[in-house]
């Protein structure tokens, strides 16, 4: 078994004490070509022996630099196969998706695509970890970032050494000029992409502009920002914990499109903590990647969670509802579903009985010649003159628009949305109330109120008794 070089010695001490690698361990490597990560790749190569490691290398050309891109993708696979390793490229064209996602940076939506493909190597050969060449410099870049963006502690803890389900960076304290001295005492070549010198890149102008000038001021920035990004992560760490103990008390329903908090409960917490709460209730639905940014979760707290109820918004791909002591999160595409409920609609042929499909409730009716009804009231039962509607009814949903003349009234029209906002019947729950309609109007909100204009009077010679039963509850 070789030797070790002295770097590649105190990398592994490093990575052992991080448990970053197990024996046995089946590693996707994640090689552009560039140094860092043919760095990477000979000193997992090294380690083949001492860890009983299997490696494959990944490469991910994107088509945004031509012959170079091309080159690049030569250049590892050469590279492959002279440490004996299997190959993978994989090729992404990034211009057709860009134009799907307006708005997002190249850079974004490159590094999503090549995570994807990385992950899908390793399912494909059945790797356990995902190795790529992040360094100290790295680290540094991404924290500024963070500042320049105001992500709050999440952006500021940079990147972790690991990261679910299988990603690992043992290179994020090592330093670039570590790097190259290493390389060239391997005598192992790499490449250069040219586009890390493009000033039309944050990131770029940061490595190039802004970390040489902060060097003027302390020479060893870079090791104190990445110190504090360790130092801030851990605390990123206890706080989310604290944040999801809190959310236990304060959801009151969950399904895999939406979250339902008790807004009085989630007030009693700090505001540091609140934010968090809405940071990991957001991340819990979203189906893009990334977190929510500070000033959505400012809109959303004050002008949502703090304001009338009634008060919305979208932010991202949730649309957030505040109604009385609720608040409800659900996926966009859930709340269109959701809003396509209000279109169930079911023909009755009445007197007898019909399934409500929206909730499993059975809805019965008959009729019976007597006009004595109960004094006392209850609103799974409606009581109405059979002869003033006619009889081919439909059970549907409300719709925009819809009134009736609520029972007690004297006859005033009212309509349904406003009649559910004054009983509190949230949002989320309207489209399965029953609505009871004949040609002549809308005889009962199912569970609620019977309409004015259909009551038994004295002139009532046929009494039309309609009920709501419970989903699998028998007469």
């Amino acid at each position: 078994m070789p030797a070790l070089l002295a770097f590649e010695h105190k990398l592994l001490k490093h990575v052992r004490h991080l448990g970053l690698l197990d024996p046995g361990d089946r590693v996707v490597v994640a090689v552009s070509g560039g140094a860092d990560s043919v760095a990477l790749l000979q000193v997992l190569s090294a380690w083949r022996d001492r860890l009983k490691l299997a490696l494959a290398v990944v490469h991910v050309e994107h088509g945004l630099r031509g012959e170079e891109s091309l080159d690049d993708a030569t250049f590892v696979e050469q590279l492959s196969r002279q440490l004996l390793l299997p190959f993978f490229l994989k090729r992404i064209r990034l211009k057709p998706l860009l134009l799907e996602r307006k708005g997002e940076s190249v850079q974004a939506v490159a590094r999503e695509r090549r995570y994807a493909e990385l992950q899908a190597v390793a399912r494909e050969w059945g790797g356990t970890k995902v190795a790529v060449g992040h360094t100290l410099e790295d680290q540094a870049e991404t924290v500024l970032m963070s500042m320049l963006r105001g992500t709050g502690l999440a952006g500021l803890s940079g990147m972790p050494a690991q990261r679910q389900p299988c990603v690992i960076r043992p290179f994020l304290q090592v330093s670039r000029s570590e790097i190259l001295q290493y390389l060239d005492k391997k005598r192992c070549g790499f490449r250069v992409d040219s586009s890390n010198e493009n000033p039309k890149y944050t990131r770029n102008r940061l490595r190039h502009e802004l970390i040489p000038l902060l060097k003027t001021f302390n020479p060893g920035v870079v090791s104190v920002l990445s110190r504090q990004a360790a130092i801030l992560r851990e605390e990123h760490h206890y706080l989310d914990e604290v944040a999801r103990a809190s959310l236990e008390s304060v959801e009151v329903g969950r399904t895999k499109d939406s979250i339902v908090w008790s807004r009085s409960r989630f007030l009693t917490f700090p505001v540091p903590i609140q934010r968090r709460m809405i940071l990991l209730t957001v991340g819990a639905l979203r189906h893009k990647p990334g977190p929510l940014g500070s000033e959505a979760v400012e809109t959303l707290l004050q002008h949502v969670v703090h304001g009338t109820s009634g008060s919305s918004g979208r932010f991202a791909d949730l649309d957030v509802v505040r109604e009385y002591d609720r608040v409800t999160f659900m996926n966009v595409l859930a709340g269109r579903l959701s809003r396509l409920q209000r279109e169930v609609s079911c023909t009755w042929s009445f007197p007898g009985s019909i399934h409500w499909p929206v909730t499993g409730q059975t809805i019965e009716g008959r009729i019976k010649k007597t006009k004595t009804i109960p004094s006392r009231r209850n609103d799974s039962v409606a009581y109405l003159d059979a002869d003033r509607f006619s009889h081919e009814l439909v059970i549907r949903s409300w719709r925009p628009g819809d009134y009736f003349c609520p029972y007690g009234m004297g006859g005033r029209r009212k309509k349904i949305q406003d009649f559910f906002s004054d009983v509190k019947v949230h949002q989320a729950d309207r489209s399965q109330v029953p609505l009871v309609v004949a040609p002549e109007g809308i005889l009962w909100v199912g569970g609620y109120r019977s309409d004015h204009r259909f009551r038994v009077t004295e002139d009532t010679t046929h009494v039309a008794v309609v009920r709501i039963r419970a989903a699998g509850k028998k007469a």
